[in-house]
Protein backbone atom coordinates (compact mmCIF):
# COMPACT_ATOMS: atom_id res chain seq x y z
CA UNK A 1 0.00 0.00 0.00
CA UNK A 2 1.30 3.43 -0.69
CA UNK A 3 -0.30 6.46 1.19
CA UNK A 4 -0.78 9.87 -1.38
CA UNK A 5 -2.31 12.20 -0.17
CA UNK A 6 -3.73 11.23 2.70
CA UNK A 7 -5.35 8.20 1.31
CA UNK A 8 -4.25 5.01 1.44
CA UNK A 9 -3.92 3.28 -2.66
CA UNK A 10 -3.58 -0.11 -3.14
CA UNK A 11 -0.73 -1.32 -5.05
CA UNK A 12 -0.18 -4.41 -7.20
CA UNK A 13 1.65 -7.12 -6.06
CA UNK A 14 2.70 -8.39 -9.55
CA UNK A 15 6.15 -10.48 -10.35
CA UNK A 16 8.48 -8.44 -12.09
CA UNK A 17 10.26 -10.63 -14.57
CA UNK A 18 13.46 -10.25 -13.72
CA UNK A 19 12.72 -11.40 -10.53
CA UNK A 20 11.39 -15.11 -11.49
CA UNK A 21 14.17 -16.82 -10.44
CA UNK A 22 15.26 -17.03 -6.68
CA UNK A 23 18.07 -14.80 -6.16
CA UNK A 24 19.31 -15.99 -3.00
CA UNK A 25 20.98 -19.01 -5.20
CA UNK A 26 23.29 -16.99 -5.84
CA UNK A 27 24.45 -15.19 -2.45
CA UNK A 28 26.94 -16.77 -0.06
CA UNK A 29 24.61 -18.98 2.42
CA UNK A 30 25.27 -18.88 6.18
CA UNK A 31 26.12 -22.50 8.03
CA UNK A 32 26.34 -22.89 11.74
CA UNK A 33 30.03 -24.47 12.32
CA UNK A 34 29.33 -25.79 16.07
CA UNK A 35 28.98 -24.65 19.40
CA UNK A 36 32.15 -22.98 21.69
CA UNK A 37 31.73 -22.69 25.17
CA UNK A 38 28.19 -22.99 24.61
CA UNK A 39 28.24 -20.07 21.87
CA UNK A 40 27.09 -21.10 18.28
CA UNK A 41 29.21 -19.89 15.92
CA UNK A 42 27.97 -18.87 12.39
CA UNK A 43 30.17 -18.67 9.78
CA UNK A 44 29.79 -17.85 5.87
CA UNK A 45 29.40 -20.29 3.65
CA UNK A 46 32.66 -20.90 1.64
CA UNK A 47 31.87 -22.97 -0.82
CA UNK A 48 29.41 -20.43 -3.46
CA UNK A 49 31.90 -17.62 -1.66
CA UNK A 50 34.18 -17.11 -5.70
CA UNK A 51 36.56 -14.83 -4.00
CA UNK A 52 38.46 -17.19 -1.95
CA UNK A 53 40.37 -20.18 -2.30
CA UNK A 54 40.36 -23.34 -0.58
CA UNK A 55 42.21 -21.91 2.54
CA UNK A 56 39.84 -19.17 2.96
CA UNK A 57 42.15 -16.13 2.01
CA UNK A 58 40.52 -13.64 -0.21
CA UNK A 59 42.16 -13.46 -3.38
CA UNK A 60 41.79 -10.12 -4.55
CA UNK A 61 44.50 -9.87 -7.07
CA UNK A 62 44.36 -11.81 -10.46
CA UNK A 63 48.02 -13.43 -11.06
CA UNK A 64 49.34 -11.93 -14.19
CA UNK A 65 52.25 -13.61 -16.57
CA UNK A 66 56.09 -12.39 -15.48
CA UNK A 67 56.01 -10.77 -18.85
CA UNK A 68 52.86 -8.21 -17.97
CA UNK A 69 54.39 -7.84 -14.43
CA UNK A 70 57.56 -6.08 -16.01
CA UNK A 71 55.38 -3.99 -18.73
CA UNK A 72 53.39 -2.45 -15.68
CA UNK A 73 56.39 -2.25 -13.32
CA UNK A 74 57.95 -0.56 -16.64
CA UNK A 75 55.17 1.96 -17.00
CA UNK A 76 55.06 3.00 -13.23
CA UNK A 77 58.92 3.56 -13.46
CA UNK A 78 57.99 6.13 -16.63
CA UNK A 79 54.97 7.46 -15.22
CA UNK A 80 57.21 8.41 -11.98
CA UNK A 81 59.85 9.48 -13.65
CA UNK A 82 58.24 11.57 -15.59
CA UNK A 83 56.75 13.44 -12.73
CA UNK A 84 60.12 13.41 -10.99
CA UNK A 85 61.15 15.27 -14.15
CA UNK A 86 58.36 18.04 -14.65
CA UNK A 87 59.19 18.59 -10.95
CA UNK A 88 62.69 19.08 -11.75
CA UNK A 89 62.35 21.63 -14.29
CA UNK A 90 59.68 23.97 -12.45
CA UNK A 91 62.73 23.61 -9.33
CA UNK A 92 65.25 24.64 -11.43
CA UNK A 93 62.80 27.70 -12.65
CA UNK A 94 62.27 28.68 -9.42
CA UNK A 95 65.96 28.44 -8.90
CA UNK A 96 66.89 30.56 -12.08
CA UNK A 97 64.37 33.53 -11.13
CA UNK A 98 65.56 33.43 -7.18
CA UNK A 99 68.92 34.11 -8.53
CA UNK A 100 68.07 36.71 -11.00
CA UNK A 101 65.92 38.53 -7.92
CA UNK A 102 68.79 38.21 -5.84
CA UNK A 103 71.46 40.20 -8.94
CA UNK A 104 68.77 42.84 -9.06
CA UNK A 105 68.77 43.37 -5.35
CA UNK A 106 72.54 43.58 -5.07
CA UNK A 107 73.02 45.57 -8.18
CA UNK A 108 70.06 48.22 -6.77
CA UNK A 109 71.54 48.14 -3.42
CA UNK A 110 74.88 48.77 -4.67
CA UNK A 111 73.41 52.03 -7.09
CA UNK A 112 72.01 53.17 -3.54
CA UNK A 113 75.28 52.57 -1.69
CA UNK A 114 76.81 55.20 -4.78
CA UNK A 115 74.15 57.47 -4.74
CA UNK A 116 74.51 57.98 -0.60
CA UNK A 117 77.78 58.36 -1.00
CA UNK A 118 77.65 60.87 -3.82
CA UNK A 119 75.30 62.67 -1.25
CA UNK A 120 77.71 62.84 1.25
CA UNK A 121 80.75 63.71 -0.50
CA UNK A 122 78.66 66.53 -2.73
CA UNK A 123 77.74 67.97 0.70
CA UNK A 124 81.38 68.36 1.76
CA UNK A 125 82.10 69.81 -0.95
CA UNK A 126 79.09 72.58 -1.31
CA UNK A 127 79.30 73.70 2.41
CA UNK A 128 81.90 76.14 3.16
CA UNK A 129 84.62 75.70 5.83
CA UNK A 130 83.18 76.45 9.52
CA UNK A 131 84.31 79.42 11.09
CA UNK A 132 87.03 78.02 13.83
CA UNK A 133 85.10 78.78 17.32
CA UNK A 134 86.57 80.89 19.08
CA UNK A 135 88.02 79.25 22.74
CA UNK A 136 86.94 81.39 25.52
Amino acid sequence: MICENGQTQETSRRLNSSDIFDQSERLGGLQASGAINGIEQIRLNQADCSTQDISGRANKRRVDPPGKIVERLKRIEDRHLSHLKAHQHLLESQLDHVKEEQQEFRKELQELEEEIYNLVSSEGKSQRPSEPEESE
